[in-house]
């Protein structure tokens, strides 16, 4: 059984980037041609679904983004419980983002070198649950979310890129609603908090930088996550 955990937003496109966990052995799947955000709702795609699918893996995928397959007879079909679900994500989790990318990404540096690219490109982090928060970073017209967080070897990462689509959307409506003390109260409220912290497709800066960017693919707080 595959279990749908990220949903991953563009910022230029209505693309939606997809990954799955099988429950059996927590091996990551991400299927490729990407599908779009008319397909994700109005098949009710949400975090936590089950799917039924023929995985064919990409041959020779290139590092880090070894999860590249392709879905053929994909049925789309409930929920699995909030319990099943986070005990999924536990399972597949680390404690910290030093071991989930190797050493390679830090708090000072969020970008794999093209030249020596890490073996995976999404992982579940363990979470300080009190150290989520989100902030508001203002450019130009557009108004842009971050996240920062502390994982479970104390290392805090801070104004992360929030592409996980549900996430992003339900942070937006208390921004633009002014109810940011709301939204903070919710992200306090967690007891278990888990990431799934995802490198981006080769991308060059602004200053010239180019690699693969750590981003915040997916963002869960226990209990109480399918009701957020």
């Amino acid at each position: 059984m595959l279990v749908l955990t990220d949903l991953t937003r563009f910022n230029d496109s209505d693309k939606v980037c997809m990954a799955l966990l099988d429950e059996d052995d927590c091996t990551c799947y991400r299927p490729l041609p990407y599908e779009n955000l008319d397909f994700v709702e109005f098949r009710n795609i949400r975090p936590g679904i089950i799917v039924s699918a023929d995985v064919i893996p990409h041959e020779n995928p290139d590092s880090p983004h070894v999860e590249d397959c392709a879905f053929e007879n994909d049925v789309w079909l409930d929920c699995v419980d909030e319990q099943t679900f986070k005990d999924l994500l536990e399972r597949s989790a680390v404690d910290s983002i030093e071991e989930a990318f190797e050493g390679i990404v830090t708090p000072k540096n969020r970008c794999v070198p093209v030249e020596s690219p890490c073996s995976r490109s999404i992982r579940t982090i363990r979470i300080n649950p009190k150290s989520v928060s989100v902030s508001v970073v203002n450019s130009g017209e557009d108004v842009k979310l971050r996240l920062a967080f502390t994982d479970k070897a104390g290392e805090t990462f801070r104004l992360t890129p929030i592409s996980d689509l549900c996430f992003h959307r339900m942070a937006m409506e208390y921004v633009q609603q002014g109810r940011m003390d709301e939204l903070e109260a919710l992200l306090a409220g967690g007891e278990e908090v888990y990431i799934r912290a995802g490198l981006s497709r080769l991308y060059k800066s602004k200053n010239g930088k180019q690699g693969f960017w750590m981003q915040a693919n997916g963002v869960y707080i226990f209990p109480g996550y399918y009701q957020s």
